[in-house]
């Protein structure tokens, strides 16, 4: 079913499946084509800028662009970040909560992820760790948030925008995680602490060709061939009901000058300590094996079966690990054939080891901070190896660089995690 837009309003979508047109009256913009990076101009609201407590800008020459990177305007800019935009899960109303407090327009977890994003400037970005909620309400308050500058930045228009529903927080009615009693985060199909809470958000610039997403939220982890699940862990009434996805696996394409890029996204919904490596390893077998053609296996929420057929140009991009260590099977993905591993690193100038927070010997590839704790690499962007790469990074930069606040551990406007991206030439 298709919705035709009318000016300044939302569009929603059945099943749960939504492309959303962020309201015009946000942002006006002068935008050189489609494949413009960036040019807009912005009417910011007074409530957005300045908000207090939040950083005040800093003098141009007491800071260096060395952490920014500008894309070709003929490049395809895919990015990546978890942006953990979630409530507070002890409130009342968890979801309503938080979408009162993204109305305000000083929520200040969504500012810093929208700062990043602004400096960055991805055609394409996927947003992890984002609540969920029926209305699409979110992702409609996150667009506005990135169409109005932060801390001098500049708007970004994404007119096209991709949210479903996730596993995480989903009640399963059946004691899954074994402590006697039903109900929970351990008990839910995917870790949260409330319906929701670990979702997904892609903004695009280019159409999102919502009549051939494919989600597949629905499929069980015990239909997966030869899977890890451990024998005798779970019931059968328990794993009639446990989903293989702890947040979802989505299938996205996205049309660019007439070429179709499908964007393959997935995230780890628990945290380090309790996510389950079995099914972590499973998850991310299914990726290379849809990407790859080789999942015959796997049917979709419409109960349709297909891969990906050889030569389609994608991304995988997301979280699929819960930390990168040598406990999970990143190889299956890393090495598979059908994918390259860029490995983007810090773009920067100042070195990694004297970041403050940082354990041990940071690797410049890390993407996440977890205090006292080696930093890891969470988040990625694969694109498949048929795409000709031109640049790839992480936004990390150091004291003193272009956009330090939003990293910086010691402050309280940073994020815990580091953006990724990748520049894509692809023929146009």
């Amino acid at each position: 079913m298709r919705d035709v837009a009318r000016p300044g309003a939302a569009l929603a979508f059945a099943a749960g499946l939504s492309l959303i047109v962020i309201p015009a009256a946000q942002s006006t913009t002068s935008a050189q084509g489609a494949g413009a990076a960036g040019v807009t101009e912005t009417v910011t609201p007074l409530s957005l800028y300045p908000a207090p407590g939040q950083p005040t800008p800093s003098e141009p020459e007491a800071e260096v662009s060395t952490s920014v990177v500008p894309k070709d305007e003929d490049d395809l800019r895919v990015a990546t970040l978890h942006a953990d935009v979630t409530a507070d899960s002890e409130a009342e109303q968890p979801v309503e909560n938080l979408i009162n407090s993204l109305r305000t327009g000083n929520h200040t977890q969504s500012r810093a992820v929208a700062q990043t994003v602004q400096i960055n400037d991805p055609d394409v970005v996927i947003l992890t760790g984002v609540t969920y909620d029926e209305q699409q309400q979110i992702a409609e308050e996150l667009g506005g948030y990135l169409s109005a500058g932060q801390h001098t930045e500049t708007g970004l228009d994404y007119p096209y925008v991709f949210t479903a529903p996730t596993n995480s927080g989903r009640e399963s009615g059946v004691d899954l995680d074994g402590d006697g009693t039903i109900g929970g985060a351990g008990d839910a199909i995917g870790y949260g602490e409330y319906s929701g809470q670990y979702g997904t958000v892609i903004f695009s610039r280019y159409p999102i060709l919502e009549d051939q997403v494919r989600t597949f939220q629905n499929f069980l982890w015990s239909d997966l061939p030869e899977s890890s699940m451990p024998e005798g862990r779970f019931s059968d009434l328990e794993s009639s009901v446990l989903r293989l996805n702890e947040t979802s696996l989505w299938d996205v394409p996205v049309e660019v000058d007439g070429q179709k890029i499908h964007v393959v996204t997935t995230s780890v919904a628990a945290p380090p300590d309790d996510a389950d490596p079995d099914r972590g390893d499973d998850i991310r077998r299914v990726v290379a094996d849809y990407v790859s053609g080789h999942a015959w296996y796997l049917y979709d929420d419409d109960g349709e079966t297909a891969s990906l057929l050889p030569g389609t140009p994608f991304v995988v991009a997301g979280v699929p690990a819960a930390e990168g260590s040598s406990a999970e099977d990143l190889a299956v993905l890393l090495d598979s054939p059908v994918l390259q591993d860029t490995e983007p690193q810090a773009v920067t100038e100042v070195p990694i080891a004297e970041r403050p927070g940082s354990q041990g010997e940071p690797e410049a590839v890390a993407t996440r901070q977890i205090a006292g704790e080696p930093d890891r690499r969470a988040s990625f962007v694969l694109p498949s190896a048929a795409l000709e790469v031109s640049g790839s990074g992480v936004f990390w930069p150091g004291e003193g660089e272009h956009g330090y606040e939003v990293v910086n551990p010691d402050s309280s406007y940073s994020l815990d995690d580091r953006l990724v991206w990748v520049d894509l030439t692809i023929g146009r």
